[in-house]
């Protein structure tokens, strides 16, 4: 009988065992190796540590560090996102915290756009006073006439051809009818001419005279906008915000406005930070090396997607080099809650 069940038990002990060795070996299948590799050609995207980073093995702070990153490391960019970058450094393919993943564009600045912006094809004037309805939205936001923006389609829609363009965040297009607009063509870079219009982007601001010290965000835009109109990059030179704009102070100009701050709510330049985002925007969609930008939050602004803002401060700036042929000269129209910069190869 002692012997029967000594017998059973080791039995049920062996079979425990091996359930034991069968999970610990369905969960080391399951879970994503480190994907270490011997050689690999370049990848398409750079970009640099902001600060030391921890290569993790998946999108998740808790799993295992491959490696440690030191802070200004040159990293190879497999893929970007709102949260984790993918990124391949020494030999191991992980995550890194796309926050700190900084300054991330092509290998070869002439290479195409960067992924994950919209692509856009002209610039229109309004012809006169129109409005549209953002799509999810109720109310309708008013364009005067005279106004720039930049549109990324014209299509026809349930027998109209309408031009559709991005508004704040939103994932989906707004739009106004044709007949509302005139638009001029985007030239390729290749194929502009002294003066022609290589790019536009537009973002849209409050024009709220009861907001909280809207009325010196405003005053701050336009002061920006003028500022930076008709300024000249040279082929093979550094532009810089700060350079032209700063510093953001009352004595220079600027007006106390809502600012995204850790410190405080409102500071003197609010504003000024939409004006460098909207020309960062071309920056990502031309030919150019960025030199240096910051992001206001990894959460972003309420005028563009999350990760494709740039802020500007007394310890930020935003500079790219002009890798085109040829100067460029930047152009700024703003008002009635439109801004749009725009890009042009300079006249010689």
């Amino acid at each position: 009988m002692v012997r029967t069940h000594a017998v059973r038990w080791a039995a049920a002990l062996a079979l425990l065992l091996s359930c034991l060795l069968a999970v610990e070996l369905s969960a080391l299948a399951s879970a994503e190796p480190p994907a270490l590799v011997e050689e690999q050609e370049l990848t398409e995207f750079i970009g640099i540590a902001g600060k030391k980073l921890k290569l993790h093995r998946s999108r998740d702070a808790k799993s295992p560090v491959l490696r440690t990153i030191p802070s200004g490391t040159e990293l190879d960019v497999i893929e970007k996102g709102r949260k984790w970058t993918k990124v391949l450094y020494d030999g191991a393919v992980g995550f890194t915290d796309t926050k700190f993943t900084e300054r991330v564009q092509r290998r070869d600045p002439f290479g195409g756009n960067m992924p994950g912006v919209s692509t856009h094809v002209a610039l229109a004037r309004v012809l006169e006073d129109t409005s549209f309805v953002p799509p999810g939205r109720k109310a309708a936001v008013k364009l005067t006439a005279g106004t720039y923006m930049s549109v990324a389609q014209v299509r026809e829609e349930k027998g109209e051809e309408r031009a559709f363009f991005p508004y704040m965040r939103l994932d989906r297009y707004a739009s106004v009818p044709m007949s509302k607009l005139a638009l001029e063509y985007f030239v390729p870079w290749e194929r502009a001419q002294p003066g022609d219009l290589i790019y536009a982007f537009t973002t849209f601001y409050s024009t709220s005279r009861t907001e909280r010290l809207n009325e010196g965000r405003m005053a701050n835009i336009a002061l920006a906008c003028e500022r930076l109109d008709g300024v000249i990059v040279g082929a093979g030179e550094v532009f810089s915000f700060n350079e032209i704009c700063a510093p953001y102070t009352q004595e220079n100009g600027y007006h106390r406005a809502p600012i995204l701050s850790g410190t405080a709510d409102s500071g003197f330049g609010g504003g000024t930070c939409q004006v460098n985002s909207t020309l960062y925007n071309i920056v990502l969609r031309v030919p150019a090396v960025i030199v240096e930008m910051n992001w206001h939050a990894q959460a972003g602004v309420k005028y563009l997607p999350a990760g494709f803002d740039a802020t500007v401060g007394a310890r930020s700036d935003m500079r790219f080099r002009n890798v085109l042929p040829y100067a460029v000269r930047i152009g700024f129209a703003y008002g009635d809650g439109v801004m749009t910069a725009l890009l042009y190869r300079a006249s010689e």
